[in-house]
């Protein structure tokens, strides 16, 4: 008599966003610095410059990615929902985005969704 195969063992593994990132981000590579995803303030600069400064190195580090998208839903998971929450801001690299500009547009699509759900009530 011949057992019946499981149904998942013919299914190619399903791999998580996390998963995803790990195996194809140009951040988690071999030898790849991970503070080189949380640039430092360059001394003398304006508040400005500063912030051009950080998301031109931000788009520059994440430029070719092929796992940019599965980055940005990650953080927008993981900030949007547990850490904002909590009262903490959105820090480092992610997903070729400053910080500042993932939490603007958190703070977006929070907004975008609320009017939504509003009129639909209506």
């Amino acid at each position: 008599m011949t057992r019946a195969k499981s149904p998942t063992t013919d299914l190619p593994r399903r791999h998580s966003l996390a998963d995803r990132i790990t195996e194809k981000g140009l951040c988690t590579r071999p030898g790849v610095d991970p503070d080189h995803w949380f640039p430092e303030v360059e001394p003398g600069r304006n508040a400005a410059n500063q912030r051009r400064f950080y998301e031109q190195a931000a788009a520059e580090r994440c430029s070719g990615c092929p796992v940019m998208y599965e980055c940005w839903v990650t953080a927008q998971v993981e900030e949007g929902g547990l850490l904002m929450e909590r009262g903490h801001e959105p820090h480092g690299i992610r997903a070729g985005l400053a910080p500042w500009v993932r939490l603007e547009r958190l703070i977006a699509s929070d907004i975008a969704s609320n009017i939504d759900d509003e009129e639909e009530a209506a």
